[in-house]
C-alpha cells in the first residue's frame, strides 16, 4: 500500500530522462507523503489528459491487469475470462484491458450494488463472488479460458479451476491463502498457474509497463 505516485519532479541527476518541473506517474516507497526519492525507471511522464488523483490511482492496477492479460495469460480475441472482483481496482482495469484485446469478460462481485455497476458497464455474464455458487452458472456458459482471481475463501480456488476449459490458464493476484503450483497442478495439470505481483518487479519491468 502507498506506492502509487503522481507528481511534480522537484529534482533529477544529470542523466536523469526527467526533468524538474515535470508531472510524472509511477510506483514509489513511501508514497503516503509529500515527497519521495525514487529510481527514475519506475516514473513514467504523465498524459495531460490526466489529473494527479486520476493518475495516482492508476499504475498498480493497470500494470497487474496488463501483464496478467498480456505477458502472463496472452488473451486473445473472443476468449472468455473471468474477473474475480471485477468491480475492485485491478478488475475494472482488467475489464478495460480485456476490452481492448477483444475478449469476452465473465465477472464477479459480492454485493448487488457492484454487479449492477458492472452490468452497467457492459458486462452481460456477472455472478455472486461471495461463496462458489458461481461454479454453475459458469459451467453452464461452458467454462472460461483465463482466470484472473483474487478470492481467498474456502473453495474459491478450487471452484474457478474447475470453470477452466482444458488448457486454461489461472492468474493469482492475491496476498494470502495462495495455492502453491504443485497444489494446482494435482488438481489440473493441464492448467498453466502463475502467480503475479507488482511488488516484485524490477525497475525496469515497471517503466516498461507504464509506457
Amino acid at each position: 500500500p502507498g506506492s502509487d505516485v503522481a507528481g511534480v519532479v522537484v529534482s533529477a541527476g544529470a542523466s536523469s530522462s526527467l526533468q524538474p518541473g515535470q508531472a510524472v506517474f509511477g510506483l514509489s516507497v513511501g508514497a503516503l507523503g509529500t515527497a519521495v526519492a525514487c529510481p527514475e525507471q519506475t516514473l513514467v511522464a504523465m498524459p495531460p489528459c490526466l489529473s494527479y488523483e486520476a493518475a495516482s490511482t492508476m499504475p498498480t492496477v493497470f500494470i497487474t491487469a496488463q501483464l496478467a492479460m498480456g505477458a502472463v495469460t496472452g488473451v486473445q480475441p473472443g476468449e472468455r475470462v473471468l474477473v474475480h472482483a471485477a468491480a475492485g481496482g485491478v478488475g475494472l482495469a482488467a475489464l478495460q484491458v480485456l476490452r481492448v484485446l477483444g475478449a469476452v469478460p465473465v465477472a464477479t462481485a459480492g454485493s448487488p450494488s457492484k454487479r449492477s455497476l458492472l452490468r452497467s458497464l457492459g458486462v452481460q455474464a456477472v455472478v455472486g463472488s461471495r461463496d462458489t455458487q458461481y461454479v454453475g452458472p459458469l459451467a453452464c456458459l461452458g467454462g472460461v479460458d483465463v482466470v484472473l482471481n483474487s478470492l481467498t475463501s474456502p473453495g474459491m480456488v478450487g471452484g474457478s479451476l474447475s470453470v477452466l476449459r482444458r488448457g486454461g490458464r489461472f492468474v493469482e493476484i492475491g496476498k494470502r491463502d495462495i495455492w502453491a503450483p504443485a497444489a494446482a497442478a494435482a488438481e489440473r495439470p493441464d492448467v498453466a498457474y502463475s502467480l503475479l505481483a507488482v511488488d516484485f518487479l524490477p525497475d525496469e519491468g515497471v517503466q516498461s509497463a507504464l509506457q
